[in-house]
């Protein structure tokens, strides 16, 4: 894939400053396009960048979604240590993430999954607590933070009448879909590009 314009790369970003967004992605491929596009969006912008790795997706696929360029060390990689304490850890890395222009947390299914995993069954709290977080950091550091959530098996933040699901629980929620060579972003709640709310691009699979 070659990098956006500067013209391309900014049209897509500008609008999910001092925000938490949630991007719904509907398979793997959609995923892989996604992560791709938006890494080359930042190298061209040059914005400074934090990833939270938690499943080890930027990582462990580097090769495939790295753009090809030499000015990806304004993209740093967080990879939680083995056996972290889930809350603490993602709290710490939200808090010291301060210089960052973009925070991409991957992703939203894995981090709820974790924080299951001790029976707990105020999981929907925690995690909307931790959106929430994310949601007010965004706004008062003027930041642009973005979260994954898969549509497939994507788990309610807890099970009482009205409650959201996980791709409902930041400031704007935007579903992505791949067809035809092209990535089109649709938001579903929140405000966010100018028209019908649409944001598309070709890219190469």
């Amino acid at each position: 894939m070659s990098l956006p314009t500067q013209r391309e790369a900014e049209a897509f970003l500008t609008p999910l400053r001092a925000k938490s967004t949630v991007f719904l992605l509907d398979n793997r491929t959609t995923d892989l396009l996604f992560s791709r596009f938006l890494l080359s969006c930042l190298v061209r912008t040059r914005n400074e960048a934090l990833v939270a790795d938690i499943n080890a997706f930027y990582s462990s696929n580097a090769q495939r979604i790295a753009p090809e360029s030499d000015a990806l060390q304004n993209i740093s990689l967080s990879l939680p240590p083995p056996g972290f304490a889930v809350e603490p850890w993602f709290v710490d890395f939200l808090i010291g993430a301060a210089d960052a222009a973009v925070v991409v947390l991957d992703d939203l299914n894995t981090l709820y999954h974790l924080l299951s995993f001790d029976g707990s069954k105020r999981t929907g709290n925690r995690i909307s607590f931790l959106m929430a977080l994310t949601s007010f950091l965004a706004r008062t550091r003027l930041q642009t933070i973005i979260s994954k959530v898969y549509a497939r098996n994507r788990p309610i933040q807890n099970s009482r009448r009205g409650a959201r699901s996980l791709d409902r629980l930041g400031d704007l929620g935007v579903a992505v879909e791949y067809e035809a060579s092209e990535l089109t972003f649709a938001c579903k709640n929140g405000s966010g590009w100018r028209g019908n709310g649409t944001f598309s691009v070709r890219v190469n699979p």
